[in-house]
């Protein structure tokens, strides 16, 4: 069945008119955003179809509430939805419901958006063809995180490391990351007070060796009387960095992440927050030793969630990789 059949098989005028209007503001909203990014107007109009599919889906089967209110078994719902009663292919099946991460992803990211738990990006993609934002692409490693740290020192790219490192060890949000200022950093382990989700105030965290990236940053950078910790150079004028501007700077490294795994991984600004909790849940940063057992620190649930400024440990539990199968195979040592 060809695409814009299947389209044309769900979708119609009478029905759209009756969609919750938050989440076709929120559709609206996120192709403004993509549209801001440069995304060609082909891929633009296949994201608001397939999004507009799963507004329509919500409306029909369930009860029309917001698309943020959704939990695990709804997006499970709709994959099966799509597939076995739309008769999507898996691969087009899986297309869509990549588009509805990346609608919650850019809404989890976003501060105009009091959401914190993107859980569609917990259902699984149908077999043989999975979608390009599985956890192998949503998480990175903390060696992928040091190989990037690495390359990007060698191809000279002192700010932008100095980004993907506090982006990481901070586990900061894009709209927190931008409101860092240069003055006193290098000299402690903390920024200036940002201002977060739901008005919450605090500083962001960063370990020695980011510490010492940000002083050769700020040492290269030189003299200027802009407040910012991220700068724009264009000639012999600087200027501060925007919001739009973190995101490609990420998406800089989103390919050199590519590059040196020899495959294509998709990865956000949101994704250094969750890759911060599973490394810290895990025990994966060697930079942090535990000095009761001298190997990488482990933290607890209650740990992380404090550090990510969560209100509700669920919350920081759908920031987390499923790790229920390794621990049924180390109970019964399988």
């Amino acid at each position: 069945m060809e695409k814009k059949h299947v389209y044309n098989k769900i979708f119609t005028e009478s029905e759209w008119q009756e969609v919750n209007r938050q989440n076709k503001e929120t559709l609206d909203d996120f192709i403004e955003e993509y549209t801001q990014r440069k995304m060609k107007p082909s891929t633009l109009a296949q994201y608001r179809n397939d999004l507009r599919i799963i507004m329509l889906f919500i409306r029909k089967f369930c009860e029309n509430k917001s698309i943020f209110e959704l939990g695990k078994r709804d997006f499970r719902k709709l994959s099966i939805w799509l597939n076995n009663d739309c008769g999507m292919s898996s691969a087009r099946t899986n297309r869509v419901m990549s588009a509805c991460r990346s609608l919650l992803t850019y809404c989890e990211d976003s501060d105009e958006y009091d959401y914190d738990q993107n859980v569609a990006k917990k259902v699984h993609g149908l077999p043989k063809e999975r979608v390009r934002t599985d956890e192998d692409t949503f998480f990175m490693t903390f060696e992928q995180i040091m190989k990037v740290r690495k390359k990007l020192l060698e191809m000279g790219e002192l700010q932008l490391c100095v980004l993907h490192m506090l982006l990481f060890d901070s586990g900061a949000r894009r709209n927190e990351i931008c409101q860092v200022q240069k003055y006193d950093l290098g000299t402690k382990n903390k920024t200036n007070i940002v201002i977060g989700k739901r008005g919450k105030t605090f500083p962001l965290v960063y370990l020695d060796d980011t510490k010492e990236l940000i002083r050769e940053w700020l040492k290269a950078r030189g003299e200027d009387d802009i407040d910012s910790l991220w700068i724009i150079k264009d000639g012999n004028t600087k200027k501060p960095a925007s919001y739009e501007m973190i995101y490609d700077w990420v998406m800089k490294i989103r390919k050199v992440l590519s590059d040196l795994e020899g495959r294509e991984i998709d990865i956000f600004p949101h994704s250094y927050r969750h890759s911060r909790a599973e490394c810290m849940l895990q025990g994966l940063d060697t930079r942090i030793i535990d000095k009761q057992t001298g190997k990488p620190k482990k933290f607890a649930l209650e740990q992380v969630q404090t550090f990510l400024h969560h209100e509700n440990p669920a919350t920081t539990q759908g920031y987390l990789k499923d790790h229920s199968e390794d621990l049924i195979n180390e109970m019964f040592d399988i």
